[in-house]
């Protein structure tokens, strides 16, 4: 089988996903599979809808009778996968590519982990979504394929990501990381250090559902928690340690801590309102990290 497309989902529903890719593979006329992994979402619309995918040609379902993680459910899927090459997508994905299948099947046979990139819709989708997706709309620039072939390893996405089976199997996904958070990067280190090729590629998926504001920022902060939690494994992939480490030797962290304390509630209103303020995110996130790792 040349091809295994797995999708870890989790209170989403990716029917929709899976009939889309189920019609190009069987366009493309290559072997494959599309395994969804549920991991005990507790919408039941979803958790019914990703049961119905498995019901289809060339498709199964893993349900899980509870949550387990991220990572550990990726680490699921590819110990139940068959083929040769393993494209992890994100249950919130969309495709915008009628090639989409084709393209990655272009890339094979190859030894190397293929990233296909990420985009989002150009207009607004709603007021409630602002943050998100201002924060995403302004780092796309940055995210082309050239641009992330600058630094492969620290711009791994697994959003739509396709792996050599073998690849997968000997670098898994830190399961310790439970959380929202840098198991993207963790992987491209662990990858970088094993000397495997990451190659990024024009070959992107939409993603169409974002989180409200307040659902994102409560990840921004959970995924400054994350990165003090994996710290040591994190030095030299992690801008945000690069200006914290920076600031360190300037003896500053413990005024943005304090500045953290004293101002988050009006940089919250801002960035929980309509028009939030990218920068105000960015110096926020800082200004958190500098507090909780005062309180470490």
């Amino acid at each position: 089988m040349d091809l295994s497309i797995l999708i870890p989902a989790y209170n989403q529903s990716c029917l929709r996903l899976v009939r889309s890719l189920q019609q190009q593979c069987r366009a493309s006329g290559a072997g494959f599979e599309i395994v969804v992994a549920d991991d005990g979402s507790t919408d039941e619309a979803a958790r019914r809808e990703n049961a119905q995918a498995g019901e289809l040609e060339g498709c199964r379902a893993l349900m899980q009778p509870q949550n387990r993680g991220r990572a550990a459910m990726r680490n699921l899927l590819v110990g139940e996968s068959r083929g040769d090459y393993l494209l992890f997508i994100d249950s919130d994905a969309r495709l915008i590519r009628p090639d989409f299948i084709a393209t990655y099947l272009a890339e094979l046979p190859t030894r190397a982990v293929v990233c296909g990139g990420i985009v989002h819709a150009d207009q607004l989708p709603a007021p409630g979504v602002s943050l998100r997706w201002r924060y995403e709309k302004t780092c796309e620039p940055l995210f082309t394929a050239r641009r992330r072939s600058m630094h492969p390893y620290q711009c791994l996405r697994t959003f739509n990501i396709m792996l050599p089976r073998e690849v997968a199997l000997a670098h898994p996904f830190d399961e310790r990381v439970r959380h929202y958070g840098y198991e993207d990067t963790l992987l491209g280190r662990e990858l970088e250090q094993a000397a495997i090729e990451v190659r990024h590629i024009d070959n992107p998926m939409l993603n169409h559902d974002l989180e409200d504001n307040a659902t994102f920022l409560e990840k921004t902060r959970e995924s400054m928690r994350t990165l003090l939690s994996a710290e040591a494994q994190m030095q030299g992939y992690s801008s945000l340690l690069r200006t914290y480490r920076r600031l360190s030797r300037l003896c500053l962290t413990r005024p943005l801590a304090a500045l953290y304390r004293l101002g988050h509630k009006w940089a919250e209103r801002n960035l929980l309102g309509t028009h939030p303020c990218i920068r105000l995110l960015q110096l926020y996130k800082l200004c958190y990290y500098c507090e909780i790792k005062r309180q470490a």
